[in-house]
């Protein structure tokens, strides 16, 4: 029933030896210093470049908005500025820019195009203290719509 084993089978069964713990305390530390500066680069570069797209499509949207706006008869430049900044303060303080061509919105014929464009600096828009791979650019989100309504004489 039971089988008997022999001595050489223990004999060739590999043996525990006391393990040096001490030896190991240090490279703990070293592998993850080697980990971690990149992990944090990529997680920082996700983070800022996420950030960087999420400010594109809100430029994008406000000057839809604002162009929506601009198209309409009666709107003023100060019209189109409280939409545009009305939209951008949701998303967190920054400074940005706004244009409107033509200047004068009462002249233009319909079915003129009425451009609105808002710009703004990356650096401006981050969340992390220094930006790194988005610092020094800008972007400018524009809308071009026709004018819709005629001028009343």
């Amino acid at each position: 029933m039971f089988a008997v084993s022999s001595q050489r089978e223990f004999a060739s069964a590999p043996r525990r030896t006391k393990t040096r713990t001490c030896n190991r305390v240090g490279a703990v530390s070293v592998e993850f210093s080697l980990v971690a500066i990149p992990m944090f680069l990529i997680l920082f570069a996700a983070i800022e470049l996420g950030r960087g797209m999420m400010t594109v499509q809100a430029l994008e949207e406000a000057a839809r908005s604002g162009c929506r706006i601009a198209v309409l008869k009666g709107s003023t430049t100060a019209d189109i500025d409280s939409e545009i900044h009305q939209l951008l303060s949701a998303m967190g303080s920054f400074h940005f820019t706004t244009q409107t061509i033509p200047a004068a919105l009462d002249t233009v014929p319909q079915w003129d195009p009425v451009t609105v464009r808002v710009s703004a600096d990356f650096a401006d828009m981050t969340w992390l203290p220094v930006p790194r791979f988005l610092a020094g650019m800008s972007y400018t989100a524009s809308c071009v719509l026709p004018r819709e309504a005629e001028i009343v004489k």
